[in-house]
C-alpha cells in the first residue's frame, strides 16, 4: 500500500506536486480492506505556482487483478486562481477529495472466482490535458469487497 504517497506534477517548477494523504475507512483496520457497502473517501492536495490558473481533475482508478474492471471509481475538480492583489510567486495548495459513497454500484458486488483486489491509481490533470500538466500516485493493491 503506498498511502500515503506523491508524486512531482510534470511542470517546469520543482515544488508542483500531487499528494494522496489518507484512505478513511468506516469498517477500521485493516486499511487495505475496504468495503463497498460502508464507502470510503481518498484525500489529497496538489500545490501549483500561484500565477497559474485553471480547473484540475482528480480521478481515482480501480483496475481488478484477475477481473475485467478498469474504470473510474470517482473525480473531484480543483479550481487554481491568481491571487489578487498580485502576490510574490509562491504555491497554493488545494485539497481534494473522492468519495465512493455508501452502497455504491461503482465497483461491482463479488462474484464467484472474483480476486476481489484492486489496484488504485489516483490521476491530476490539469484543464483536459489540453496543458500536458499532470501526475499520478499509485496507491496500492486494496481490497474491496
Amino acid at each position: 500500500m503506498a498511502v500515503p504517497g506523491s508524486s512531482s506534477v510534470q511542470f517546469n517548477t520543482a515544488s508542483s506536486n500531487f499528494y494522496v494523504d489518507s484512505i478513511t475507512d468506516p469498517n477500521g483496520p485493516p486499511t487495505d480492506v475496504l468495503d463497498i457497502d460502508l464507502g470510503f473517501v481518498i484525500k489529497g492536495r496538489v500545490t501549483m505556482p500561484n500565477w497559474l490558473e485553471g480547473t484540475g481533475q482528480i480521478c481515482v482508478y480501480a483496475h481488478e487483478i484477475g477481473g475485467g474492471v478498469n474504470k473510474s471509481i470517482g473525480c473531484d475538480e480543483v479550481k487554481f486562481t491568481r491571487p489578487v492583489p498580485p502576490q510574490e510567486p509562491a504555491n497554493q495548495q488545494k485539497d481534494w477529495a473522492v468519495t465512493v459513497p455508501p452502497n455504491s454500484n461503482v465497483l461491482p458486488d463479488p462474484q464467484p472466482g472474483s480476486s476481489q483486489v484492486y489496484e488504485l491509481v489516483a490521476v491530476f490533470v490539469l484543464d483536459d490535458q489540453l496543458t500536458d500538466i499532470g501526475a499520478f500516485v499509485d496507491m496500492g493493491k486494496y481490497m474491496i469487497n
